[in-house]
């Protein structure tokens, strides 16, 4: 609706500016929300740009442009406010209007013009042998979040888990799970039905105490880490099942979060094993290696150390190994060449800044970037830690940190308990799947709502509140407009008389489900989920509003009622859709 606007008021300006001596750019004709809803629907500044190179007040320019936009017939009310504002209202018909073409399309027009971008987006990143933690959770949803924005627009999302898997903790468990594993397969057991992570974790662990104190164990799993690397076939079998092993209980713990990867996403370091000599071979002709002290390195002149040197980006180790930067430099040579990304997303914590910004470098050193007369986006999404209530990144008694899926299960059963004290008679199959939906996202949203470069502390009574900015509250909204289908007999897919805006609570419902398009194009430019978290409780909000004003069932004629439920479908299915974009269930019954 907004950049409707925008353009229908630069065919009726672009005139009136060349008079002035002045081109009219798009961005000038930004529209925003006015503080105050009663100063009209959208506020525009112009004026003041046109006014600083015309040489003219303000005032006068405002009131000018205001002649030529009261005649627009959508507009009910063009005003002029100092110190040299516009605040346009739309008329009803208008907004009644843009909604019904935006109910009418089955994507709620979130679909983008033009050709649709492959873009590559890298999250989660899970390591073998160790069980997803909280510190995972964050690049998980917001990763997810992020391709089903994509999707919703229309590009074409290439998901990619980098895990670990092709490195020395690896060949510390394969050292200590050899034994293990023997003595399974001589049982004649199946180690995937066997063994668990824990006891991947406790192997894990365990080697990493021998190695610490016995330089001869330190020895035999360097040699296994070589072997591994060599393609030995027993190493290599023995590593595919700790692989298999780890991956169903992270696949368990996607779909209970309601995740979209699967295992043809998998991209681990051991993928790009034989591309790591080529990814030298590469940095080399394009002159970016320097060896120092044995090592082979890139020198970014922007990256330097507290004593003014250029940082190295090492990318071949003395002893001819490969390190973590080696991998990720190949990973975007595959995701460019092979994968053929205009757009490649890279989700982890704020950590990891400077690594992706050297390898990021590296790779527009050497023109990986760039493709004809286009150059490939390199974009690395980072955030914050969750933190305890005392401040400190979220951790167990004992001092570990939490295990999702201990940290899910505890959020199922306390909103199991809200359900319960809330909705007694509900059957029992339903109270659990609705714990399961409230649980899981309460959990998400009360992550995606914050600013993704914000720590935040995490507070269960908070998460589960049924009113306030939570999962929850926008669940109920969606429920409840289930519940006025339900009490009047409604067929919801069978309303098609357009919604009408001649109550303020009507028109302030309708100009926010307008907003929906332009909110998820910001979350796709942006890449921040909390402004489609935002959005969604302001149109929870908004609704409980109109809902509180307008009677629907009882309203005062039978066109009153069909344009309320009309309003109310588009809310639900807003609510639905958005929900669905941050991957939290919306259920129709709570």
């Amino acid at each position: 609706m907004r950049e409707r606007l925008q353009h229908l008021i630069a065919e009726r300006l672009t005139g009136y500016a060349e008079g002035l001596g002045i081109a009219l750019p798009a961005e000038q004709l930004e529209l925003s929300e006015p503080p105050d809803p009663a100063m009209g629907d959208f506020a525009m500044n112009l004026p003041m740009k046109l006014a600083r190179v015309a040489r003219r007040a303000p005032i006068a320019i405002a009131g000018e442009i205001a002649d030529l936009l009261r005649d627009v017939d959508v507009f009910a009310k063009v005003e002029v406010a100092p110190p040299g504002y516009i605040n346009l209202t739309l008329a009803d018909y208008a907004v009644s209007g843009a909604l019904q073409a935006i109910v009418a399309d089955a994507n709620l027009k979130l679909m983008k013009e033009g050709v649709p971008q492959t873009v590559v987006l890298d999250y989660s990143g899970v390591n073998i042998a160790k069980q997803m933690h909280v510190g995972h959770l964050r690049s998980t949803i917001i990763g997810d979040v992020i391709g089903r924005v994509l999707e919703a627009r229309g590009e074409r999302v290439i998901r990619q888990n980098h895990l670990g898997d092709w490195g020395l903790p690896i060949a510390m468990v394969l050292w200590k799970a050899g034994l293990v594993l023997r003595d399974i397969e001589a049982r004649g057991d199946d180690p995937l039905q066997v063994l668990t992570v824990a006891d991947l974790e406790q192997i894990y662990r365990d080697a990493t105490a021998a190695v610490k104190v016995d330089p001869n164990a330190s020895e035999e799993v360097h040699r296994i880490l070589v072997e591994l690397q060599s393609g030995d076939p027993r190493l290599l079998a023995d590593w595919q099942t700790i692989t298999r092993l780890s991956m169903q209980e992270v696949y368990r713990v996607y779909t209970d979060l309601g995740v979209q990867l699967t295992m043809e996403d998998e991209r681990g370091e051991s993928f790009y094993r034989d591309q790591l000599a080529g990814t030298v071979a590469s940095l080399t002709a394009c002159g970016a290696l320097t060896e120092s002290q044995g090592a082979m390195c890139v020198f970014l002149e922007q990256f330097k150390g507290k004593d003014g040197q250029p940082l190295p980006v090492i990318v071949q180790k003395s002893d001819g190994g490969y390190n973590y930067e080696t991998f990720d430099l190949a990973a975007i040579r595959f995701r460019i060449e092979g994968l053929s990304a205009d757009r490649v997303i890279y989700v982890t914590d704020a950590r990891q800044a400077l690594h992706f910004a050297q390898v990021f470098a590296v790779a527009d050193l050497c023109g990986w970037t760039v493709r004809g007369s286009e150059r490939v986006a390199l974009e690395h999404v980072t955030f914050g830690s969750v933190l305890g209530e005392d401040g400190k990144p979220l951790k167990t008694r004992s001092g570990e940190n939490v295990k999702l899926v201990d940290l899910l299960d505890e959020a199922v059963a306390r909103a199991y308990a809200v359900v319960n004290e809330k909705n007694p008679d509900l059957p029992e199959d339903q109270k659990r799947a609705v714990a399961r939906a409230v649980g899981i996202g309460a959990v998400k949203y009360s992550d995606l709502r914050q600013d993704r470069n914000n720590d935040y502390v995490f507070d269960w009574d908070r998460m589960l509140a049924l009113v306030g900015n939570t999962a929850p509250y926008l669940q109920y909204a969606h429920a409840r407009i289930c519940s006025i289908f339900r009490k009047g007999g409604v067929e919801e897919d069978t309303i098609t008389t357009a919604p009408e805006v001649s109550h303020p609570a009507e028109r302030a419902l309708a100009l926010k489900l307008l907003a929906f398009a332009e909110v998820v194009e910001d979350v796709e430019a942006e890449l921040r989920p909390h402004a489609l978290c935002t959005y969604l409780y302001e149109l929870a909000t908004a609704f409980s509003s109109f809902y509180d004003q307008c009677p629907v069932l009882t309203a005062e004629t039978e066109a009153s009622k069909q344009a309320r439920l009309a309003l109310c479908r588009a809310a639900q299915r807003t609510l639905a859709r958005g929900l669905d974009l941050l991957g939290i269930e919306a259920p129709r019954e709570m």
